[in-house]
């Protein structure tokens, strides 16, 4: 039983690569691009270590959240609880894409949080893998901000279910290099390029496009970015973020000490310049002014 809850994110993720290899050639966004870009290793590996290191820690946080509803809100859950499946399924997902995006945008406002959000966004090409680019706390941040409001609301673990394999989905179609139109959905659902336009290394795009799933939190909340004229030309940010995974762990610890000092901001070289945002740009040790 433990070696087939092993092999069970292994093989979704064989399925993922299955998937988004063939179609990131069919209807690439930026047909330059390698199949297998650099760092791509990296990033997958990261994506397996995270999960390995996050598991325990997911499994206390979210029992708590469970056990702290129970008793604040019973009857509420109740009702949740006795929801159809579809219905839970919604709930969660509307939810839980929320928190998301407030988990995100915090992310970006708060300068010791983007410490650790600046290891996904170092990322100089999108592909699939890309969502596997986390710092562990920052994605550990991101899993209890969406994943915790539905544990809270009781819904049954099929709508769980339903819950994280649309988001895990979402996560690498919306990182895919894929030029993918949603036509009058563009406002309504977060695409490709929606979420291309968050990860752009240009200064319009700040602070824009946080939601996982549904636009519609960034229109409402007025940080929705999506110009029709013209796609993104670059991403990253300025700072070299390294490139191992044990390197990347320790990354927003060392910048700890420069952070309270204004740094130059660096001419631009091939894909990185500065992509921060704008309430961390008086000080960033980033390189923006």
């Amino acid at each position: 039983m433990s070696l087939l809850l092993l092999l069970g994110p292994f093989k979704t993720l064989l399925v993922a690569a299955a998937v988004f290899v063939p179609f990131e050639r069919l209807a690439a966004a930026n047909r330059t691009q390698r199949l297998f870009r650099r760092g791509w290793a990296t990033d997958l590996f990261t994506g397996v270590a995270n999960g390995l290191v996050l598991y325990a820690a997911l499994l206390i946080v979210l029992g708590a959240a469970d056990a702290a509803a129970a008793g604040l809100a019973p009857a509420l859950r109740a009702r949740v609880h006795a929801a159809p499946l579809w219905a839970q399924s919604l709930l969660a997902i509307a939810v839980g894409d929320l928190g998301i995006y407030a988990s995100h945008r915090l992310c970006h406002a708060v300068p010791w949080l983007w410490r650790f959000h600046a290891v996904h966004h170092s990322a100089e090409e999108m592909d699939w893998l890309v969502a596997f680019r986390f710092h562990p706390l920052d994605l550990f941040l991101s899993r209890v901000a969406s994943i915790a409001p539905v544990i809270a609301l009781d819904v049954t673990p099929a709508a769980v279910g339903v819950f994280i394999a649309v988001f895990a989905w979402q996560s690498w179609l919306v990182h895919a290099n894929v030029r993918l139109p949603y036509g009058p959905l563009r406002w309504a659902l977060v695409s490709p390029e929606f979420h291309h336009w968050h990860h752009a290394a240009d200064r319009d795009a700040y602070d824009t496009n946080f939601a996982s799933l549904f636009a519609c939190w960034d229109v409402l909340f007025g940080t929705a970015r999506l110009p029709r004229d013209r796609e993104p030309q670059r991403y990253g940010v300025s700072d070299r973020v390294p490139a191992g995974y044990v390197e990347r762990f320790s990354y927003p610890f060392r910048r700890t000490a420069a952070a309270s000092e204004p740094a130059p901001a660096p001419e631009p070289t091939g894909n990185v310049v500065a992509a921060k945002p704008e309430a961390v740009r008086s000080w960033s040790p980033y390189g923006v002014a």
